[in-house]
């Protein structure tokens, strides 16, 4: 095993993971199976300690009233023992896929041209290989992990590379109108369909990479009004006793944008990561 793991990517672990996940599967199965039940409720009367082993009060009780399960033990540990390949081999796709995304973190997110000057939109060249990297290894867990695995590796692939992005992307640099529409048009139309082959709607998947896209491409008249709710809501809480109901509140503000996930004090510092403001 320890060779294996040298190798997360390798068809032998996933082999493992997925006998892990078949055994763990038949194990609970097996647990509301009536010949087992009877078996359980047996042993705990006679007190076999081969089958049930050294069980406290608390434990044979459960077992008594067919709370608990003959495997709950072994179950426990296929379990740790999934989860803690499965995040390996997640923790391997995602430094493939960081070490193909340097080169578009350092984009010129500040000075690209704005979309009224190009034609027609593109994926940007510095996002190529980061798309094609994560495109492969999707389809190679696709075929190498069992249906079951394969769901919660993609959900969990997404909601790193929602965070990867969000941190070592957007908060990472400044925006120009041309750079907002760039990323909005490289996350929206090229990285959600890579993850649109297995849910209807894969944004849900990248909730903060979505609703900052929103917030720095939003047009200077609202994004200036949001500002102001945003820092006048700012110092209401830093003077209390300011009226009530006066300005509106920043979160229902945010959610008619359709901004759920992001606190009013991040989408501040998003606001200040555009550079398209009156005066500038």
């Amino acid at each position: 095993m320890k060779e294996e793991s040298r190798n997360p990517l390798g068809a032998r672990y996933c082999a493992i993971l997925n006998a892990a996940n078949y055994i763990s599967t038949v194990l609970g199965d097996w647990g509301d199976n009536v010949f087992f039940l009877q078996l359980q409720q047996s042993a705990v009367a006679l007190g076999e300690e081969e089958l049930l082993g050294p069980l406290g009060v608390t434990e044979s009780g459960r077992l008594a009233s067919l709370e608990g399960s003959l495997f709950e033990g072994l179950l426990g540990l296929l379990e740790r023992l999934r989860g803690d390949m499965l995040g390996r081999l997640l923790e391997a796709v995602m430094r493939d896929v960081q070490k193909k995304a340097q080169p578009y973190c350092r984009d010129r997110w500040l000075s690209l041209p704005s979309q009224c000057d190009q034609a027609t939109m593109s994926l940007s060249s510095l996002a190529c290989p980061l798309m094609q990297c994560l495109r492969d290894h999707l389809l190679q867990l696709q075929q190498m992990l069992c249906l079951p695995l394969f769901q919660m590796g993609w959900q969990d692939l997404a909601e790193r590379l929602d965070l990867f992005l969000y941190q070592n992307v957007i908060l990472y640099n400044h925006f120009n109108e041309g750079g907002a529409a760039q990323l909005q048009f490289d996350m929206t139309r090229n990285l959600f369909p890579l993850f649109g082959h297995y849910c209807k709607r894969p944004e849900n998947f990248f909730k903060h990479v979505k609703e900052a896209c929103v917030i720095l491409c939003l047009n200077v008249g609202s994004a200036l009004l949001l500002r102001d709710v945003l820092r006048q809501a700012e110092e209401d809480e830093e003077e209390p006793g300011t009226p009530e109901g006066q300005q509106p509140s920043p979160v229902s503000a945010l959610n008619e944008l359709g901004v759920y996930r992001l606190a009013p004090c991040d989408v501040l510092i998003l606001l200040n990561l555009r550079a398209s403001w009156p005066g500038k």
